[in-house]
């Protein structure tokens, strides 16, 4: 009969589940030292894609968009323009759906939020590997690295693209800012 003087008062919380061991605190330094570690490698190893990507298939990418793209590598710029907002947007809504709380209530959902977000931050990489390829690599007074071909051939390419993020991402925003405002005006 361990229940609360007061009527209706939840018994309290047995001391075992109050009180942590020092050994909580050094798991949860351990696992946050853990987590550091696995954000420092995953974000090396982007910067490393990156780079490789630009390198290996970069050109050939854009070669082949002017070649095949409907309306050439100018159209395929404005197709990547628009889908990198969508993919920073998958990305958040991923990362969204992964928790503490949501690895514990639903393992399967969880894992495929954090397959889902994992493959939304492969795209944005293949993304910015081939938006760093249309742009100069420099204009220095000796150049030591010659352009790449998207920028020999399409030298303004780069514009192209980063003003059809903006508008996409503008878009998007009030597109989520009106689907919001519909949501609340139906919950009232």
């Amino acid at each position: 009969m361990g229940g609360s003087a007061k009527p209706r008062r939840p018994r309290a919380a047995p001391a075992a589940s109050r009180v942590r061991g020092p050994g909580a605190k050094k798991a949860k330094k351990d696992r946050d030292a853990l987590f550091g570690c696995l954000m420092f490698l995953g974000i090396g190893g982007g910067i490393v894609l990156m780079a490789l990507g630009t390198m290996l298939w970069g050109d050939d990418a854009w070669q082949w968009a002017a070649r095949n793209w409907p309306g050439g590598a100018y159209a395929f710029a404005v197709c990547l323009g628009v889908a990198a907002p969508l993919l920073v947007a998958l990305f958040l809504r991923a990362l969204d759906g992964v928790g503490r709380k949501a690895w514990r209530t639903s393992p399967a959902r969880t894992l495929a939020w954090t397959v889902l977000a994992v493959l939304a931050v492969a795209s944005l990489l293949a993304f910015l590997s081939l938006a760093f390829d249309a742009m100069d690599s420099g204009k220095r007074k000796h150049r030591s690295v010659a352009p790449s071909w998207v920028f020999a051939h399409y030298p303004w390419l780069w514009a192209v693209g980063i003003a059809s993020t903006l508008a996409s991402a503008v878009l998007l925003v009030w597109l989520m800012v009106v689907l919001s405002r519909r949501a609340d005006a139906a919950r009232t």
